[in-house]
């Protein structure tokens, strides 16, 4: 049960009425559960690898696809979010030692419950050196994947921060200076900010690049509908993502600030 002090709430009062609420909350609290949801997704039948599911795919009622293991070299599991632990934790319980590596980010003071995933305890909102180290060690992982190789990117709110790796050229007090802006000063919205910092970061929304010829399937955790993603929280459409950076830069009158280099220290 995710409602703790059920018995404590149906002792007095409208008993049946609160039963009824009750288990109306419980239902609607287990519906988005990452782990039970990820066993749905991903699961072994006898020696095929079944991915995917109607009920929770992009575009909608996409058949599940199958691989059979003869022909898997290695599965690998990497990203980060707060909630990504427990895609990691179920895709541990359905694939046990099939798993040859992975490593995942979720914010610090989260108890560590995955065991053959290694967990990195990271800075959120505002990323950390933890979440740099953790996010290095993805980009390895994913280098290292090659053809006949499954690598599962597992994402989910507050992954922007907590898997946070500069690109080359920018500090991660760069990084940090840029989310304070956007987000603190500015009150971005989520989608404007991730259209900035997207692109100053590695390993973030560019897993295929560095995959190569492994398979690349993606669990997401997510915060919005997926039909909300993307242009839809704009007022004007884009001819490419640095456009569209820029214009929220400009949007908040921030652009000078953050395109202009530091003055030099020499």
């Amino acid at each position: 049960m995710i409602i703790k002090n059920l018995d404590n709430l149906l002792s007095h009062g409208n008993i049946e009425g609160r039963k009824v609420v009750l288990d109306i909350m419980e239902t609607a609290l287990a519906a988005p559960d990452p782990y039970e949801n990820t066993k749905k997704v991903v699961k072994l039948e006898g020696n095929r690898l079944v991915i995917g599911n109607p009920e929770f795919s992009e575009p909608a009622g996409r058949e599940p696809v199958e691989y059979d293991l003869e022909d898997v070299k290695h599965i690998y599991v990497v990203g980060g979010g707060k909630s990504v632990q427990k895609i990691a934790l179920a895709l541990e319980d359905v694939l046990g030692d099939l798993i040859t590596d992975g490593q995942i980010n979720t914010k610090k003071g989260d108890e560590i419950i995955c065991n053959r995933v290694n967990v990195t305890l990271a800075g959120h909102p505002m990323p950390d050196e933890d979440s740099v180290k953790g996010a290095a060690r993805m980009l390895e992982i994913e280098k290292s994947a090659g053809k006949g190789d499954i690598v599962f990117y597992v994402t989910s709110g507050g992954g922007s921060a907590l898997k946070a790796l500069p690109a080359p050229g920018i500090s991660l007090e760069d990084l940090q200076a840029i989310y304070r802006i956007l987000y603190f000063g500015c009150g971005a919205s989520m989608p404007e900010a991730n259209a900035v910092r997207n692109l100053l970061t590695v390993v973030r929304m560019k897993h295929a690049k560095y995959v190569k010829d492994a398979t690349l399937v993606k669990l997401e955790a997510t915060e919005l509908p997926l039909k909300l993603h993307g242009h839809v929280f704009f007022d004007r459409t884009f001819s490419s993502e640095y456009e569209r950076a820029i214009y929220v830069l400009k949007k908040y009158g921030i652009w000078d600030i953050c395109s202009t280099p530091p003055a030099s220290t020499t």
